[in-house]
Order: structure tokens, then sequence, then C-alpha cells
């Protein structure tokens, strides 16, 4: 089944209060926090207050966006604690940066496996640009030596050159490549503005993403479709974004 939820980081101008409302109002089911900014690392006073209001609104926490890099640049155990005090089922990492020693990173991402599993909480990379997993061979290689200890990744659609067709159907690829270990989707909507440019623009309408909802109900199984950016950045903009991802949820 595919949920519909919000990434907190689309409104870092919100408190977490005014994000929760604003799901509710939206009809939205669940957040993912950000550990950046509404959730800091090892901050277990603000953690506890935002599960509860997330609870108490009757939402889930969908995930811990924590933003660690696997680098060892930040202690882990900090990000843990935030995470089993919001009660996220999974924390949400990066994969070191594009560059970064292979064998390193999957040290760092294997000991988070490890400590977070023995706290019942999953651990995803981001398929993002600039990490270890910006390619699906670049993500499919550190999901392949990181198999036994559990690892998943997120998707979401790469802005990338060529026309919307094109984009649409290397993505489409992506997603089936690292379906195997697929988490939760982050989703959002870029328009080509000019040569190099692009804006953040709305679903509705989308061309590309009936293709994806459609192969991720081929896919199968349980997860979070999170909105990520919106039109503008704008907080009324999201009852509308929120009603066209229920609608391509339901017919893609």
């Amino acid at each position: 089944m595919l949920r519909p939820g919000l990434v907190s980081i689309t409104y870092r101008q919100l408190t977490p209060r005014e994000i929760v409302e604003l799901c509710v109002q939206s009809q939205l089911e669940g957040i993912e926090w950000g550990g950046d900014l509404h959730v800091p690392h090892g901050d277990i006073q603000i953690a506890r207050e935002v599960a509860q209001m997330t609870r108490d609104a009757g939402l889930e926490v969908a995930c811990y966006g924590s933003y660690y890099r696997c680098d060892g640049e930040i202690e882990f155990e900090r990000v843990l604690e935030s995470a089993v005090e919001l009660g996220a089922p999974l924390i949400r990492v990066w994969a070191g940066k594009a560059g970064a020693d292979f064998d390193e990173v999957a040290h760092h991402l294997r000991t988070a496996c490890e400590t977070a599993g023995a706290s019942g909480i999953g651990i995803a990379t981001e398929y993002h640009g600039g990490t270890l997993t910006e390619t699906r061979d670049g993500c499919a290689e550190l999901m392949a030596s990181l198999h036994d200890a559990g690892l998943k990744t997120l998707w979401q659609p790469l802005r990338r050159g060529g026309g919307l067709n094109a984009k649409t159907s290397e993505n489409l690829e992506d997603l089936r490549a690292v379906a195997p270990f697929l988490s939760n989707i982050h989703v959002y909507e870029w328009r080509d503005i000019s040569a190099g440019q692009t804006k953040r623009a709305s679903l509705h309408n989308s061309v590309q993403w009936p293709t994806y909802i459609e192969e991720l109900k081929k896919i199968g199984g349980d997860r979070w479709m999170l909105l990520e950016y919106v039109p503008d950045d704008d907080p009324r903009a999201l009852r509308a974004e929120a009603r066209a991802l229920r609608d391509l949820i339901q017919n893609p």
C-alpha cells in the first residue's frame, strides 16, 4: 500500500507544530522529520515533544531524515537516540559523498544498520546526487555489499538531461533497478524553464508520476509517498499537492 506523507524539510521555515497542523489540514498521514532542523540529533526533549504532537494529531512518524553522511563526522549514537525517541521505524542517511572511499562508507553503514537494528529501526540511503548512491549501479553495488545487514534505499526521480520523456524513461529504469531494496519514495515535480534551469512545479497533470506509481504498484509492498518540495515552497500549496498525490495513488 502506498501512503501519502510529507518530508518536513519541505518547510524549513515552519515549526514542527505548524507542520503537523498543515499535514492534518491536507489529509496527509505521516511525516519524515528532518534531523538538521526540526528534530536535531541528540535533542531528546524535542524528539519527545515532536513524537507526541505527531501522534496526538493522528499522524505517524514515517522516517527520521537524519542527513547522517556515513563518514564518521557525526556520532550515529546521537542520531539513533532521536530516532528512538521519535518512534521512527526508519532512518534516512546519505551514502557519503561522490568519490568517497567505498569501504569506509560501507563500514559506517554496516555499523548503523547493526546498531539501529538492535532497536528495531531500519536504515535506508537516499537515492541522491553527490553520494555513492547517485546512480543505479552505485546503489546496487552498495546494497549488494550490505544485503545481509538489511540496508534499504529510498528513491526519487533525478533531474537529468534530455526532454521529459527521456528523463522519465531513465528514472523509471532507476526505479526498476533498486526495486529489490526499495523503502520510501520522495515525491516532487521539477519542470524545465530554460536551458539548465528548472523550477518546482505542481503534481497536477504530472506526466512522469503516473508512470512511476504504476511501476510501484507492480513492485508491491507498503511504503510512504512523501512530498518533498512544492511550488514556490508555499505552505498554502500543500493542500492542493496532497490532493494531487492522493489522486495519483488512487488513479495513476
